[in-house]
């Protein structure tokens, strides 16, 4: 079912972007041109539990997984978005081990965690043994994104059932004084995201990465990050138009 985690088992590199804007279109789009993935954004985009819906559909029978970014670590936006038929969870904000086995739990069927039963969508979008590999199909990303998760990432990589974790990079720097920068400059912090995918290694989790443009994904490959998010969909639409706009003015 999960064809990012299917790639990643296979030791490929999978690709996508952060949805912002409330758009089926967008989604089935992304899917269409051969990303690998979607992070459907609802901490910092204009996506609501009902967008969530609308979203994941066109992408049910592609090879473009639905994952999606939740606002807080919170049980039962958790549980929302997998029984909308989300396949990953991002969390962001996970500095200790502690939130990072709260986010785990909240994922996860018994006996391994404490999800709640009801797949209704799941159930009608991949098949009716969808309980029974769920646990091995949805993938429970961390997001590394502050320097007190750094400090701790030892042991929230050890978290049992944790797959992948995402860094921030622009939250990773301003938290080490810096202004946000998809590309941080920072030795100190430049040094962290290297840290943080040479650790994941080490525990066998997938480390994936934000990038602001395809020269970093590019650099973030040779550090060792498995799967990464290029840009954004508003990113796009406004880059492009600004870049349209500069060459007619020339």
């Amino acid at each position: 079912m999960n064809s990012l985690l299917k790639k990643l088992q296979a030791g490929r590199t999978g690709y996508g972007l952060f949805a912002d804007m409330d758009s089926a279109l967008v989604t089935r789009s992304v899917a269409n041109v051969g990303m690998d993935f979607v992070f459907i954004d609802q901490q910092h985009g204009l996506i609501d539990s009902n967008d969530v819906d609308h979203m994941i559909t066109p992408l049910i029978g592609t090879d473009c997984t639905p994952i999606v970014r939740v606002a807080t670590n919170d049980d039962g936006l958790i549980m929302g978005a997998l029984d909308r038929g989300a396949l990953g969870v991002v969390c962001p904000l996970v500095n200790t081990a502690e939130e990072a086995k709260k986010f785990v739990h909240a994922l996860r069927y018994p006996p391994e965690g404490g999800r709640s039963w009801g797949p209704m969508k799941p159930g009608l979008y991949y098949g009716s043994d969808y309980t029974q590999k769920a646990n091995g199909n949805v993938m429970a990303i961390a997001q590394i994104e502050t320097k007190q998760a750094v400090e701790n990432l030892d042991a929230i990589l050890s978290t049992e059932g944790l797959d992948a974790i995402l860094v921030g990079p622009n939250d990773l720097g301003f938290t080490y004084g810096n202004q946000p920068m998809s590309m941080p400059e920072d030795q100190a912090v430049r040094d962290a995201i290297k840290l943080i995918a040479d650790t994941c290694r080490k525990k066998n989790v997938y480390a994936g990465i934000h990038c602001g443009d395809t020269a970093m994904a590019k650099e973030m490959i040779k550090w060792g990050y498995q799967f990464m998010s290029i840009g954004t969909d508003f990113g796009y639409l406004t880059g492009f138009a600004q870049n349209v706009l500069e060459e007619m003015k020339r």
